[in-house]
């Protein structure tokens, strides 16, 4: 190998030569990272406005965390479902404390959560002896790239080039109460469940109105289908709550976890509520990695930093000044269109496509991330100082300046 080349592109090399093409990956690799700030293999500084897309929720290194991570390590990584599990039942415990009374699903990702929940859907349909249980979502959702979560998601892009996909899902305007109330007439009795984000993220960082998620509890309880919410990007503390349904004063039939759940362990979950658990029974969905010990001490020791110090109170006045902020750029830029979002969820869209933005903002030293185009997606960890978080968007007013 040329000794003349840099490490960054060496890596770059082995990438292109080795991994499946399926990602537009920006021009860096990062090698670590400490609290908010990420370092790439040159030592290179970047804020960390992203968390690993909303995995890194404590921020990088976060010394409880690793130390649960020894711990178990020392102990047992793995020994499958057929066995009890003390990690997984103490997770599961935190989780429904912190949730309503259910049961949990373990599983790995956010993808095979959501795989869950469209069993969960259809096994609820076929339950109301349903010959063809129909499942609604919402356009421009994004909820996976399996087959079933794919067929739930409302972007095309994602979908096309698969072929014929599950029959029966339809879609619905998201913040539309007449798209809402049509899709309910049309199908009526023949819906076996609603899933949605309570805010759109790939699709652009578009919060769902009180109204329109009102109107899918009623119309849900009506025709006695289930109301999923996909809170895996939006939970564990995101949105200033540790789960966004929490910000709508009512709770969901079941919803889905993964993302931030293991600080960046992979982990997924589906919680259940107590009515609808029995639908799935000893048989009928399972895992081999899901769950296992390893994952679980590191999810459980997730939720123990999230309620044992004053994060969620931090992340509700930082999303003020940082709400503020972005009002004021927007105020005095013809480049943002809208500033939305929750908590530290924020989506700034812009009226030109975002991404060479993102590429100049990481080059300044800024990790930001694109999305639905012209949409700048920011979320940074939970635990970001104040002074990093206006530095961060110093940078990006700098870069909006031009």
């Amino acid at each position: 190998m040329n000794e003349t080349k840099n490490k960054f592109q060496e890596t770059k090399e082995l990438t292109e030569k080795y991994l499946l093409n399926t990602y537009n990956r920006y021009p860096v690799a990062f090698k670590y990272g400490v609290g908010e700030l990420l370092f790439d293999q040159d030592n290179k500084e970047y804020i960390d406005f992203q968390s690993g897309i909303s995995v890194t929720n404590l921020g990088h290194g976060e010394a409880d965390i690793i130390e649960a991570l020894r711990e178990q390590s020392d102990r047992i990584f793995h020994s499958s479902n057929l066995y009890y599990s003390e990690e997984q039942a103490k997770l599961a415990q935190v989780i429904i404390e912190n949730s309503f009374p259910g049961k949990v699903f373990l599983c790995n990702s956010g993808t095979e959560a959501n795989e869950a929940a469209f069993k969960l859907i259809r096994r609820h349909g076929i339950n109301k002896n349903l010959e063809k249980p129909v499942v609604l979502a919402l356009h421009s959702s994004f909820h996976g790239r399996t087959f079933s979560s794919m067929t739930m998601t409302g972007n095309s892009s994602i979908r096309e080039g698969f072929g014929e996909l599950a029959a029966d899902v339809h879609f619905v305007t998201p913040n539309d109460q007449q798209s809402l109330i049509s899709a309910f007439d049309k199908y009526g009795e023949n819906i076996a469940g609603l899933i949605m984000e309570l805010i759109i993220g790939e699709g652009g960082i578009i919060p769902m109105s009180q109204g329109f998620v009102n109107l899918a509890r009623k119309l849900t309880e009506e025709t006695n289908s289930l109301l999923v919410f996909d809170e895996i990007q939006t939970g564990m503390g995101r949105t200033g709550k540790m789960f966004c349904f929490e910000h709508y004063g009512f709770a969901p039939d079941a919803f889905t976890l993964a993302k931030a759940l293991g600080s960046g362990f992979p982990i997924g979950a589906m919680i259940v509520s107590d009515e609808y658990a029995p639908l799935i029974g000893k048989g009928m969905h399972g895992t081999t990695f899901g769950g296992n010990h390893l994952a679980c001490a590191v999810a459980y020791e997730t939720f123990k930093v999230i309620l044992s110090r004053n994060i969620l109170e931090h992340v509700e006045t930082l999303s003020v000044n940082m709400f503020q902020r972005l009002e004021n750029m927007k105020a005095n830029s013809s480049l943002i269109k809208e500033v939305r979002g929750r908590g530290l969820h924020i989506g700034l869209e812009l009226t030109l496509p975002s991404r060479p933005i993102v590429e100049e903002c990481l080059k300044r030293g800024l990790v930001v991330n694109s999305t639905a185009n012209n949409v700048i997606r920011i979320m940074p960890p939970l635990t970001i100082s104040n002074e990093k978080a206006s530095e961060g968007l110093d940078i990006l007013e700098s870069v909006l300046k031009g």
